[in-house]
């Protein structure tokens, strides 16, 4: 009996011996000396790579941009309609974090894969490196050889140069801002804060307990959430966070951004944002027909003005992003002709069309999660509006 207890000893440390070699094999190679998720996600890149056929190669540092061969009313919004004009079909629309760049990003899928253009997708369909720079390396190796690349409409952080390098001249930068008070909110909640920080889970009122101490409590978060919780939109378009309290910095950073994106939409002014996009791309009234593919609880209702002040304070850098922008965009349809307050209104027409159109048949995502009960409560919105229209239509 001792002996086989020996034995089975034996073997059972033997067993145990392996595993903890396995797994110090396994610290060496994926996590030191990075973090176990980049460098797991680097392996994988450069497996596919080498099942591909890619030389592991980039282009010199010192590229230079020459410039572009196109005039600058290519790139300028037009204040009119031009039913004659050449359609662009080379965009560039950076994806900033829930500003609603889910329902505009479907415009440029949808659009693409009906005049079967070329989509920059990064290998294993990973995000382009986010938060961390494009790996140019493998955009492109692959790039396709007939045509190149004709749309990024992916989450990124922006750098001029590397979209320069990968797209083809002539290309429409453009992006999407939102509110930052809303925006701040809709990180808050969709990443659900209050469970992720510790601090944060046992009160009341987790907006007032977070502002005692922003700094402190924003360190708490996961890595991949951090980047969000503060000054996000301009962190996607290109700001490093250590020149948040740096005015000049900060200012020369929006000048930057206002010359290299020929249009900045406005989430608040979506449908008019998109005709001036429309008009841009000299595309058609049903190119940016669109869905809100998420549908958020108005997180700020309820909200104090004490609260909202220290938002907009924490956030201070994509207020002055914000407020920039939308008074550029404000002054730029102030600029256009008679027919696009028409073209707004028939967009908004459509839309309504449409969704009631899809939402017979799809779910939306509410929260972030699919809600089996919200086809049926339209419906009966519906029913009930179809029933209201014939009681109107008895009572004339």
């Amino acid at each position: 009996m001792l002996r086989k207890f020996e034995k089975y000893s034996k073997s059972l440390f033997e067993v145990s011996l392996f595993c903890f070699v396995l797994y110090l094999l396994y610290t060496v190679i994926t996590v030191y000396p990075g973090s176990s998720k980049t460098k797991s996600a680097q392996k994988l890149l450069e497996e596919d790579a080498k099942r591909r056929g890619i030389l592991p190669t980039e282009k010199p540092d010192e590229w230079v941009y020459e410039g572009s061969s196109f005039p600058e009313i290519w790139y300028q919004i037009p204040t009119s309609s031009n039913p004659e004009c050449k359609s662009k079909q080379n965009v560039y629309f950076l994806r900033t974090h829930q500003t609603g760049t889910s329902s505009v990003s479907n415009i440029f899928y949808r659009y693409g894969q009906e005049h079967k253009l070329n989509f920059v997708m990064y290998p294993l369909k990973q995000h382009l490196n986010y938060p961390n720079i494009l790996k140019l390396v493998y955009l492109e190796n692959l790039k396709p050889k007939a045509g190149g690349y004709n749309i990024l409409a992916q989450y990124t952080r922006h750098r001029q140069n590397d979209i320069l390098r990968i797209m083809p001249d002539g290309t429409i930068f453009t992006t999407l801002l939102r509110s930052p008070v809303d925006q701040f909110l809709s990180v808050f909640n969709n990443f659900d804060l209050k469970s992720q920080i510790r601090n944060l889970r046992p009160h009341h009122d987790p907006y007032e307990e977070f502002f005692r101490n922003p700094e402190k409590i924003a360190k708490m978060s996961s890595d991949a959430v951090f980047h969000l919780i503060q000054n996000s939109m301009s962190f996607d378009l290109g700001l490093e966070p250590k020149s948040f309290k740096n005015p000049s910095a900060v200012d020369e950073f929006i000048a930057k951004i206002d010359k290299e994106f020929h249009l900045v939409m406005i989430l608040e002014l979506l449908d008019e944002s998109l005709i001036l996009l429309k008009r841009l791309m000299c595309w058609s009234l049903k190119d940016v027909i669109y869905v809100k593919l998420s549908i958020n609880n108005e997180y700020g209702d309820g909200l104090s003005a004490d609260i909202t002040s220290k938002i907009r304070e924490w956030n201070a850098v994509d207020q002055k992003l914000y407020d920039h922008f939308y008074n550029k965009l404000k002054a730029t349809i102030a600029q256009q002709d008679d027919e696009f307050s028409q073209e707004v209104a028939q967009l908004k027409k459509f839309n309504r069309e449409f969704s009631t159109e899809c939402y017979e048949r799809v779910t939306p995502v509410y929260n972030g999660m699919y809600k089996k009960s919200y086809n049926g409560m339209y419906k009966k919105r519906t029913i009930a509006r179809e029933k209201e229209k014939e009681r109107e239509s008895e009572r004339e």
